[in-house]
């Protein structure tokens, strides 16, 4: 049995969104395997519960209140580019994170120390957090989630308006300079997708390797035939990830009118978190309803006859794919809405790249509720086979 001390950016709990699921499936699997586990995380408001809920899973949980910026987000931004830092990066970084990560160390004597995102793991480029960890004799590996200046680089390719061009233009080397040290430090990197494995590599310092996410299918009952509201579409997500805007923007302008015209009676619901008045506006188009945060996203999930995940960018693992199947949802995805997970397209899932494929993929399985039930049931299966706690711990 190893002890392993964990930086996180919140608290994984509840696990009800991208971050808080990859973070506390891996908690789960290093438990179940026998690991001592120990979490060190930026606290929120109201998370006295999540703690106190995450304990039963760990050794012990300490948190650390977040860096308050004291100037408005734009402000702040700016005032980061001036001192040619990353605001992405400096949105974790805090002396009282570094004070608290060194102590942790110091007092556990952890076997590894695991960063979750590259922005954690820039506190082991911390002297004194350095010191300590060399003194433990313990493993550093940075569990990337996605490689971030990889992800702001696609949003370049596909953003609109000259503001937001330039701010990614001045961020992204800044970014990848940081992050690329944070590999660097590291002995070992996980990444969730391919692409992201194919970038570093072969160009950083420490063993880079793939690692599945790890979900409990229990917590995710399944569809029952009776749930479903024929015609009903649905995409969800949190849009303050762009790939997520992006996304519900794109077959929402290119796929989902050709899917109207075949199948009239066709809706699409756009649920999530955190939307800007664009994706928000998307509500107005016919028969595009935009419902916002729920509190029972998988009661509405059920309702769906298909999920749609019209993925353009790369990058990472897209967990709402992975928790649709183990709601025996149909999903309908794209190359890039796959990648990382290991399914099988046509019998699993349905994948179709570009917006005439997708539109014609979302109408078939409108069209055959037999293939669709049966291409559920086979998702789920799969997720309980590859991704459940035991089968990654394993």
């Amino acid at each position: 049995m190893s002890r392993v001390l964990l930086f996180a950016r919140e608290l994984p709990h509840p696990p009800n969104a991208g971050d808080r699921i990859v973070t506390f499936g891996f908690v789960r699997a290093l438990a179940e395997r026998g690991h001592e586990v120990h979490v060190l995380a930026y606290s929120r408001e109201g998370d006295d519960g999540d703690a106190a809920a995450l304990r039963e899973e760990c050794a012990s949980v300490r948190r650390v209140p977040r860096p308050d910026r004291g100037l408005p987000a734009p402000l702040w931004k700016a005032t980061q580019h001036f001192r040619g830092r990353s605001h992405v990066m400096a949105t974790f970084d805090s002396a009282a994170f570094r004070a608290a990560a060194a102590d942790r160390v110091r007092d556990l004597n952890p076997d590894a120390v695991l960063a979750q995102h590259p922005y954690m793991g820039q506190v082991f480029r911390d002297d004194a957090v350095a010191s300590a960890i060399e003194s433990a004799g313990a493993r550093r590996v940075t569990n990337a989630h996605v490689v971030e200046y990889l992800a702001h680089e696609r949003r370049r390719e596909y953003a609109e308006g000259l503001r937001t061009h330039v701010a990614l233009t001045f961020e992204i080397p800044r970014l990848r300079g940081a992050e690329r040290a944070v590999y660097e430090a590291s002995d070992r990197t996980l990444v969730l997708g391919e692409t992201d494995r194919r970038e570093l590599g072969s160009s950083v310092h420490g063993l880079v390797t793939t690692q599945r996410v790890a979900l409990d299918p229990d917590r995710y009952d399944p569809a029952a035939a009776d749930d479903e509201v024929p015609g009903r579409l649905l995409f969800f997500g949190s849009y303050d990830w762009f790939p997520n805007a992006d996304a519900i923007t794109h077959i929402c302008e290119e796929a989902f009118p050709a899917v109207r015209r075949a199948h009239p009676d066709a809706e699409l619901l756009v649920a999530g978190r955190d939307a800007p008045p664009a994706v928000r506006a998307l509500g107005e188009r016919p028969s595009v309803e935009f419902v916002g945060e729920v509190d029972d996203l998988g009661a509405l999930v059920r309702t769906a006859s298909a999920i749609v995940a019209p993925i353009r960018v790369r990058g990472g693992v897209r967990i709402k794919v992975l928790e649709s199947m183990a709601w025996e949802v149909p999903v309908v995805t794209t190359p890039a809405g796959v990648e990382g997970i290991e399914a099988t397209p046509g019998e699993d899932l349905l994948v179709a790249d570009g917006a005439d494929a997708l539109a014609d993929a979302t109408v078939g399985v409108l069209e055959d509720r037999e293939r669709r039930r049966a291409m559920a049931r086979n998702a789920r299966e799969t997720v309980r086979k590859r991704y459940s706690v035991g089968a990654v711990a394993a």
